[in-house]
């Protein structure tokens, strides 16, 4: 799957007709304002426990086995294949938004069965309410318990958005923590910093029609909890790139996240880490979930890569 880079000249970037269109809904101003995240920290959410839509469950079977008052569930693939292995899905939503039923459940009965794998999703603590200081021994807690029924060389870690980071820093916290590192982390338009530190962030934020980047640093900062955002856990883009598993990154030019995304592989480059990297031009975020030929491609490279 060849996609090809940006030249050297971000300026040049052009909103397609359907990012103009996007962008005049003024959607990236309603998912998490600052006066959201505020009524959220007064009033406290209850996690996410619902059940996935109808035409997920044609292609899954979903049961949940929740862990300290978290759900948490196990997915299926409904097709008679030979099962290849396991998924830890990791949702994305900024660190302040639950799973997304109609966004997330097709994507994962999409992934489920391309893949062939059995799926585990879990509900993790969101921000405001939490920080990440209570979702990593969770997110351990849950990886311990898929290690006592299966072997590491099964599993991969992935997630989309903040789920994507969420997913890399679940890396560095087994590791950390002693625990087998599992044989891939695929990474869906990640989250990789905080603080959004790439100088070419503000010319993608003037085409990016989801994501605007004064509402992420404001989520990431509540999510971190007064820690520095340059924590690894916060931002696994620059922790240690030793004992990780093979490390894989889909991004779209159109995605504010991207630059960092970029800085990251000329990190791991630099270091001598060799990630794999699919880029679509003029990709917006979350690209890969949603419904097109572009996402069919990157789960049939999915499918190619975790079965190497």
């Amino acid at each position: 799957m060849t996609i090809p880079n940006w030249g050297p000249d971000r300026g040049m970037l052009k909103l397609s007709a359907t990012q103009r269109l996007l962008r005049a809904t003024g959607v990236r101003n309603r998912l998490f304002p600052v006066a959201k995240l505020e009524h959220w920290a007064a009033h406290p959410r209850q996690p996410y426990a619902g059940r996935p839509p109808k035409r997920a469950l044609k292609k899954i079977d979903v049961t949940r086995a929740d862990l300290n008052g978290q759900p948490v569930y196990q997915v299926s693939p409904r097709s008679n294949a030979e099962i290849a292995g396991h998924l830890l899905y990791l949702h994305g939503g900024a660190y302040v938004l639950d799973l997304m039923p109609h966004v997330h459940w097709p994507a994962i009965a999409t992934l489920a069965t391309a893949l062939r794998r059995t799926v585990t999703v879990p509900i993790y603590p969101i921000a405001p309410e939490h920080t990440y200081r209570e979702v990593f021994p969770f997110l351990l807690q849950v990886y311990r318990r898929e290690l006592e029924t299966r072997e590491p060389n099964s599993i991969a870690f992935m997630g989309d958005s903040a789920g994507g980071g969420m997913a890399f820093a679940l890396c560095h916290a087994a590791r950390d923590a002693g625990l087998p590192a599992p044989t891939d982390a695929v990474l869906l338009s990640p989250w990789l910093h905080l603080a959004l530190p790439d100088p070419e962030v503000p010319k993608v934020a003037k085409i990016d029609p989801f994501l605007s980047p004064e509402d992420l640093r404001a989520a990431g900062i509540r999510y971190a909890g007064g820690d520095s955002l340059d924590t690894p856990l916060l931002s696994p883009s620059v922790g240690p790139l030793t004992e990780l598993p093979r490390l894989t990154v889909f991004t779209g030019t159109h995605d504010i996240l991207n630059p960092d995304a970029r800085a990251f592989r000329k990190r791991a480059a630099a270091e001598g880490v060799d990630i794999g990297w699919y880029e679509l031009e003029g990709g917006l975020h979350g690209w890969m979930l949603l419904p097109g030929r572009d996402a069919a491609r990157a789960v049939d490279r999915i499918a190619e890569l975790l079965s190497r």
